[in-house]
């Protein structure tokens, strides 16, 4: 899985260059993130990258790093992701 496939998914919904997309940023703090760009995110995450992800889980995702974790770990439920 790439961290730039990520970089740029949350890019492009947060509204910033790929290259300010780090991994010890935080979603509201430093992306300035709402609960619709939370969900768009979530969206995003799924269908980029194929997997179904429980919202017990998204919750615990403050940061980029969270979520790149989480993905690396395999635990969302494996589904078709649009862009392979």
């Amino acid at each position: 899985m790439e961290y730039e496939k990520l970089q740029k998914l949350l890019a492009e919904i947060l509204e910033v260059e790929p290259e300010q997309i780090r991994r010890e940023k935080s979603f509201v703090r430093d992306y300035g993130a709402d609960s619709l760009t939370l969900y768009q995110i979530l969206m995003g995450v799924e269908a980029v990258f194929g997997v179904i992800v429980e919202e017990e889980e998204a919750v615990h995702w403050n940061t980029v790093g969270q979520l790149w974790e989480y993905l690396q770990t395999g635990r969302g439920i494996t589904g078709k992701g649009l862009a392979q």
